[in-house]
């Protein structure tokens, strides 16, 4: 199966970096290369309705739709020149105040979006507005309950739904490095207020769970390698390699 998903830049800051710069060394033809990543595919369980209503509340769990994109990297490291080079750099009037850097392009495919990722749709019955403030979303994956801190759902919990209305919300759970090739994933939404009276006090509350079978597909395509070798101001290096430890603790 192949990805045409658009090339995504990572570290946009090398791009161009030897763009300008004196290039002394000729660059190899672009060696090609096989990609492949695990695209995730979620599926409800039968006995699992997706929209389920409890008191005046109707709620839907929909799972985000997976896709392969490839994403371009860029990689600059500062490297030993070789004697055709230095007698180029010589001849050129020396490298002061430059590195000399050898630059890969290199493409990957990812599957995004990047973690778990799930659509609640309210359908508010009720006459007075939901607030799913005071609710608490759980995710359980291959039998084991997800640490809250790997969990996303404040928008679902800030979110407000007026009376006969319907409104949709993301919620996020754990990055798909922590999830096995195959599993079951259930969703729980607790103590979710499904009744009020007439003077808007909660008199009800309900849980609210759901159940998918994830598996994955490996996606596969070819890419290119690129190298180029050549001089960069010290400046634009060092500004690099601060923005390469940026990313990567990000």
């Amino acid at each position: 199966m192949k990805a045409y998903q658009q090339v995504v830049p990572i570290l946009m800051i090398a791009s161009g970096m030897l763009t300008g710069c004196q290039t002394v060394s000729y660059a190899p033809p672009p060696q090609t290369t096989q990609i492949q990543c695990a695209v995730p595919k979620i599926e409800r369980l039968a006995e699992t309705p997706e929209a389920q209503s409890k008191g005046d509340l109707e709620i839907a769990m929909v799972p985000s739709l997976y896709k392969a994109v490839r994403v371009e990297k860029i990689n600059i490291k500062q490297t030993q020149a070789s004697m055709g080079e230095q007698v180029a750099l010589g001849l050129t009037g020396g490298a002061q105040g430059q590195v000399f850097v050898e630059k890969i392009t290199s493409t990957q495919l990812k599957a995004q979006p990047a973690r778990l990722e799930f659509t609640v749709r309210i359908n508010n019955k009720l006459d007075r507005v939901f607030r799913g403030q005071g609710s608490v979303v759980q995710f359980n994956v291959a039998g084991k309950l997800v640490p809250f801190g790997n969990t996303d759902y404040k928008e679902f919990i800030g979110g407000i739904v007026p009376p006969r209305n319907e409104t949709e919300f993301k919620i996020y759970g754990p990055t798909l490095d922590m999830i096995p090739g195959k599993c079951t994933i259930g969703i729980f939404l607790y103590d979710v207020v499904t009744a009020t009276d007439v003077a808007g006090n909660t008199t009800e509350k309900q849980n609210y769970e759901w159940y998918f079978t994830y598996t994955t597909d490996h996606v596969t395509d070819t890419a290119e390698i690129r190298v180029e070798r050549g001089l960069m101001p010290i400046e634009q290096y060092q500004q690099y390699l601060r923005q390469r430890r940026v990313s990567q603790n990000q």
